[in-house]
């Protein structure tokens, strides 16, 4: 309907003597054009990693309105306060920045309506995720922790809790992953001992990209391996982007990473000059990296 829609539209606007039916134009915006999932709905995923996610005016659906498929908070505990906090620094942390309030429970409510309980769905097996257009897709949330990663990621599993109550995160028993319309990723100081310890999880590992091997970093630890790609290509990189060796340096990795059934994500991706940055982001799209690191998600989504 949305399509017949649209297209009495266009040709009204081609030819004005074609009549339109006003029942058609009545339906814009009525019960019968609405859906569920009205959040997404022409929204197409792309893969791109929302940096530092928290510092846009609307965390998460800014992210979500771009099609993008991988956010990151930046979580932070305090002793003596069950509360996890959101901020890339303390002097930006307040009590109303929460990894719940950002997070968990606006990813609840979204896919609390994407998923509704009906006649209509009784038979479905698997849940939907977040984007209407690619239900199967899976939303990565980085869990980047600025403290103790020990002392933190109880909490962290806590507050993730309710998405686990509903079955709506990737889990994984043994080496057996079974994905989610949520994967949880934990970077930063995440404690890589105690994620693989836990034989039945619902969070992975940040994989470190430059030193990936199958049996300290296989998939099922880290289905995502990140690196700098400043480091990772140790020399300086000129005002073109990367030369032939670095080139072939990153796409080695991004080779070896893939062949594991990784996939990959460059940050520290210099941003100045422009010509730069853009030639950059065309060489790690070129080389088939998985995640386009982004501070601007709406120039992100021009190369994409």
């Amino acid at each position: 309907m949305k399509f017949q829609l649209a297209a009495a539209i266009a040709v009204a606007g081609v030819a004005s003597a074609i009549p339109i039916h006003k029942e058609l134009l009545s339906l814009k915006g009525s019960i019968g054009t609405l859906y569920n999932s009205d959040l997404t709905r022409n929204v197409f995923v792309k893969g791109i990693h929302s940096h530092n996610d928290y510092w846009r005016d609307v965390p998460l659906f800014t992210a979500l309105s771009y099609g993008v498929v991988s956010v990151e908070a930046d979580v932070w505990h305090f002793e003596g306060d069950d509360t996890l906090y959101v901020g890339h620094h303390t002097a930006a942390l307040t009590s109303e920045r929460r990894l719940g309030s950002l997070y968990v429970d606006p990813l609840l409510d979204i896919l609390t309506t994407a998923n509704p309980k009906n006649e209509f769905t009784v038979n479905q097996t698997s849940p939907n995720g977040v984007f209407d257009t690619n239900s199967g897709q899976t939303l990565y949330l980085f869990i980047d922790v600025k403290t103790d990663g020990n002392l933190t990621w109880p909490y962290v599993e806590t507050a993730l809790q309710p998405l686990l109550d509903k079955g709506w995160l990737t889990t994984v028993s043994g080496s057996q992953i079974t994905y989610g319309p949520i994967t949880v990723i934990g970077t930063g100081n995440t404690p890589y001992n105690y994620v693989v310890s836990q034989k039945e999880r619902f969070y992975f590992f940040d994989g470190p990209i430059a030193t990936l091997n199958s049996t300290a970093y296989p998939v099922y630890v880290n289905p995502i391996a990140s690196g700098s790609l400043q480091s990772v290509v140790e020399t300086t990189i000129g005002p073109n982007g990367l030369d032939s060796v670095q080139y072939a340096k990153v796409k080695e990795l991004v080779t070896k990473a893939h062949d594991m059934g990784i996939a990959t994500r460059f940050w520290d991706v210099p941003w100045w000059p422009v010509v730069r940055r853009d030639a950059l982001y065309r060489q790690i799209i070129e080389i088939g990296s998985d995640l386009l690191n982004a501070d601007d998600l709406a120039l992100a989504s021009t190369f994409v």
